[in-house]
Order: C-alpha cells, then structure tokens, then sequence
C-alpha cells in the first residue's frame, strides 16, 4: 500500500510560526496535465522519503508568466509576475525547486529584473544534491 503524500501549504506553515527549507512550484502543466503531474507527484514521495520540509503554495500559486511572455503579451506577463513575486516575497521565499523547465528558466533568469531574487534549482538538481 502506497503512503500518502504529505503536502503543506505556505500558508501553513506561517500559521504555525514555521520555514520549510524549499518551496515546491508546481507549475501549471504539474498540476494540470495528467503525465505531468505524475512527476509532481513522483518529485513529492522524493520529498517526503528525504524528510524535506518543503511547501507548495496551493491556490496562491499562478502562472509564472512564461506562456504570456513568449506569445509578446509583455504587460501580462509583468502582471503575473509581480503577483507572484508579492505573493514569494509574502513569505520570505528564498529557495525554489520545480519540475517544470519554463517556470525554472523563468523563476531563475526572468524573476530578477523585476525584483523576484531567489534560488532556483530544477527538481533534477534538488534530487542530485539529497543523493
């Protein structure tokens, strides 16, 4: 029998006064896309097998704006990112890990220009470093 997998939120763990160590961006494909999300979930037993304090963001988590900014929708994509950045700095987020290779291009090298300075591993690098 598999063990259920333990997710908490941000905002719980400001409730409860407590850091995790990592933030899980999902993304919009691991949370949506069905082969996708089976790496979210895969990636979230990695997690709790290696006693990671992590959280993931739940409803607070948007798109992080790639999908808009590659289609030339600039103002959208400033829009969405400066949600998300208020939202990560909120929280005092300094450290990012996701499975998704456009959030991480974007959270890493897009992020910065508008003030979102962070930590950005791909869930791969994350994986390696607990190895």
């Amino acid at each position: 029998m598999e063990q259920p997998l333990l997710i908490r939120t941000m905002a719980e763990f400001a409730a409860a006064g407590e850091t995790p160590e990592v933030l899980f961006w999902t993304g919009c494909a691991g949370s949506f896309d069905d082969r996708a999300r089976k790496i979210t979930r895969a990636f979230v037993r990695i997690l709790n097998a290696a006693n990671v304090k992590f959280a993931v963001l739940g409803t607070e988590e948007s798109c992080s704006g790639d999908p808009a900014r590659r289609a030339g929708n600039e103002f959208l994509f400033q829009m969405q990112a400066l949600n998300n950045i208020t939202v990560l700095d909120g929280y005092g987020v300094k450290r990012i890990v996701t499975a998704c290779p456009h959030c991480f291009n974007t959270l890493k090298n897009e992020y910065p220009a508008l003030g979102g300075n962070y930590e950005v591993l791909h869930h791969t690098q994350f994986i390696n470093a607990l190895l």
